[in-house]
């Protein structure tokens, strides 16, 4: 006599495998994903640590670190702090087309766009990844020096400055005297408000969405929105922080209440 051993699954067992499974993927799935996330930050960061490098490398050729925006911004804007430091980050800094989207797309790749970003699109080709200090309140407030006007004139704090390694404030006003460690170089930026454009350069703490004005909209800032329509959820882009390249060098990112509206660390 024979007897068949063969075993087989029965639906209801069938039905407890399959509900194992899913309970594990739902366990699973959103580790995966805070650490595609957080993969995606410190993909951002190492972007500003190269930075910060070219800038250096570009100073000790120029003497001066490049202006957010030159006096003359040239075809398609190609003459702002992105395009001069382009050779130093090994990319092409040339362009003589007319095309601004193929611009603006080129202005927004490799390490100077923030992996957290969807790439440019129509309605995104004035939004970028990252954004310069134009040092013009540093230099009227607090004696920033040494600063040379670059656009603009001298004196007023919307004027665009070239600054080089070394530089400082020479005065309090008011009532602090910013340190290089807390002096945002190059930041994240946040979308001009009710629109999907963001500029080369930022002159204050409310460009760059500092505490008074984004805790209201502290609701908003989620950091998973990929393209970023919201004024300060593109700014603070990485679950509710912003990577900064401070004036010392070093890379460190903030939350929404740690930046002033001199656009220091207070």
């Amino acid at each position: 006599m024979r007897f068949n051993n063969t075993s087989k699954f029965t639906l209801i067992e069938l039905l407890v495998v399959i509900a194992i499974i899913a309970i594990l993927a739902s366990m699973l799935l959103p580790a995966l994903s805070q650490a595609r996330v957080a993969a995606r930050k410190t993909a951002c960061t190492n972007n500003l640590k190269q930075v910060g490098n070219a800038l250096m490398m570009y100073s000790g050729d120029y003497e001066y670190f490049p202006p957010a925006k030159s006096a003359e911004m040239g075809n398609l804007n190609t003459r702002g702090w992105h395009w001069l430091t382009m050779p130093y980050l090994g990319m092409d800094g040339v362009y003589t087309g007319g095309d601004w989207a193929v611009a603006a797309k080129r202005r927004e790749s490799g390490v100077l766009r923030c992996p957290e970003i969807a790439p440019p699109t129509t309605g995104l080709l004035d939004r970028v990844s990252y954004s310069m200090y134009g040092f013009g309140p540093l230099v009227v407030w607090f004696g920033f020096t040494p600063a040379v006007a670059e656009r603009g004139e001298a004196g007023l704090t919307t004027t665009i400055y070239a600054t080089k390694p070394g530089a400082k404030t020479t005065k309090a006003e008011p009532g602090c005297a910013p340190r290089t460690s807390t002096i945002p170089f190059v930041a994240e930026r946040a979308l001009d408000e009710g629109k999907d454009a963001a500029d080369l350069a930022f002159q204050d703490g409310n460009q760059l969405g500092y505490s008074s004005t984004a805790s209201s909209s502290v609701p908003v800032i989620t950091g998973t929105s990929p393209q970023g329509y919201s004024y300060y959820e593109f700014a603070y882009r990485h679950k509710g922080r912003k990577n900064i390249l401070w004036f010392d060098g070093h890379v460190e990112d903030v939350r929404i209440d740690q930046l002033h509206w001199t656009g220091v660390k207070p």
